[in-house]
């Protein structure tokens, strides 16, 4: 009876044993084949991903010579300039006014933004650092926060100049004013002339433009502060995209004013610009899902884009997105100069920038996001068939990108990155077009 115990005991022992061991092997085992499944799946969601949101590249170098300091020469006379339209133009703006100031060995009166006397809060100093504007460029220009007293009742000479005005030109044609009257004012800019695009460019004058186009110009903090909350605020609401969002240049009153329907002898023509329905089919097109959150330069809402959130009902606006305070505080006809600032902020550091047409705004964020190595930058193109009036819109990674068609390539190098491959890459995506005839919600 004894023995019986016994055996049943080191039976049940020996079960006991068995047990444990398979027990530690099948957790000792289980890890690895759960990484295996999770890797299986993540590997097609991160290829699409990077599609859709891209990936950051290095952060470009600049690689422009040092402007020619000043010496000893002692400056005469004054170069004012007013600025207007937005910080996407005063960009091009103020490196004109400080080129002219350099090359006619002039002081640069502190920049005026036009629209101020009319937007509470949208002066130079509340925009942009005055000592950082003014430290950045000593010794190349001298700059005085204003004329002084005895020279406040003299009449200033307005002259026009053209975008990106040439050595040439200031010396056929803003020379001999200036050295007439010697205080001159710039106040009116004009697309730049043919000559102006044809003449060799001069080093010294492209240095003093990348260093005051992509340098000296830094927003004030309650500007950052207040894109930084919103770019917060637009990653909460992006979530099921892991924080990737999308920031698009739309405003119902650019797209009136950019003329994107036209009729010409009874034609319809299309310019390269997408209306918000365009818009969201483009966007579907590419592959972006209808939950994807969508910020807008358009200041609020309105029934002009009830077609596009129709498809994409995540979109978000200033007037949703910033406290109620600041609200109040900062948001006033949706398009002031401080309104504008905190756009060009925001649409510089979103994961994807889709610009609804073209323009100087696009233009300047594009600048902003090659240099920080934010490059998916989405453009719109409109091609037309010559058979029929229809139109076939795209939408791929900008020219700006993948042919390096930008002047901010100019001013900025890669370091250990091979360009050719990567615009080649990058062309290989392609447009997705959509066709007139599938406009369609």
């Amino acid at each position: 009876m004894l023995r019986m115990v016994g055996l049943q005991k080191a039976m049940v022992g020996a079960v006991s044993l068995l047990f444990l061991l398979l027990s530690y092997n099948l957790l000792k085992n289980r890890p690895t084949q759960t990484s295996a499944r999770v890797s299986q799946i993540h590997v097609p969601v991160h290829s699409q991903d990077m599609r859709l949101w891209g990936g950051d590249l290095h952060p470009l170098h600049p690689c422009w010579t040092n402007p020619t300091r000043l010496g000893t020469r002692k400056p005469w006379g004054y170069v004012m300039v007013t600025c207007s339209h937005g910080p996407h133009y005063h960009r091009a703006q103020i490196s004109d006014a400080v080129v002219v100031a350099q090359l006619l060995g002039a002081t640069l009166v502190l920049p005026v933004i036009k629209e101020a006397h009319r937007e509470p809060g949208c002066n130079f100093e509340d925009l942009y650092y005055v000592k950082h504007f003014i430290a950045t460029l000593e010794g190349i220009v001298r700059i005085v926060g204003r004329l002084p007293d005895e020279l406040k009742d003299i009449n200033k000479t307005v002259v026009q100049v053209p975008y990106r005005v040439t050595q040439a030109y200031i010396q056929d044609k803003i020379r001999p004013v200036f050295e007439k009257n010697t205080i001159i004012s710039l106040e009116s800019f004009s697309p730049a002339t043919p000559s102006g695009a044809k003449e060799e460019a001069v080093a010294e004058i492209e240095a003093t433009r990348c260093l005051v186009t992509h340098r000296s110009l830094l927003f004030v903090q309650p500007i950052q502060r207040i894109g930084d909350r919103l770019l917060s605020r637009m990653r909460e609401a992006a979530q099921s995209h892991n924080g990737h969002f999308i920031a698009v240049d739309l405003r119902f009153d650019m797209l009136q004013q950019k003329l994107c329907n036209i009729s010409i002898d009874g034609v319809h023509h299309k310019k390269q610009c997408l209306s918000p329905l365009e818009l969201g089919l483009v966007l579907r097109s590419y592959g972006f899902l209808s939950d994807a959150a969508i910020y807008l330069t358009q200041s609020r809402l309105d029934k002009t884009l009830d077609a596009l959130r129709i498809m994409y009902p995540n979109i978000f606006t200033k007037e949703y997105s910033m406290p109620f305070n600041e609200e109040n505080q900062y948001l006033y006809s949706g398009d002031t100069q401080f309104e504008m600032a905190v756009d060009f902020y925001v649409c510089s550091h979103s994961d994807v920038f889709v610009s609804a047409a073209p323009g100087m705004f696009y233009t300047a964020v594009a600048a902003e996001r090659i240099v920080a190595g934010h490059t998916q930058i989405l453009a719109p193109t409109v091609k037309h068939r010559l058979s029929s009036r229809d139109s076939v819109l795209s939408l791929g990674i900008s020219p700006f990108v993948t042919r390096r068609e930008h002047p901010v390539y100019s001013c900025f190098c890669e370091k250990g990155v091979d360009v050719k491959s990567l615009s080649q890459g990058l062309e290989s995506l392609g447009p997705h077009p959509v066709q007139n005839d599938q406009l369609s919600v």
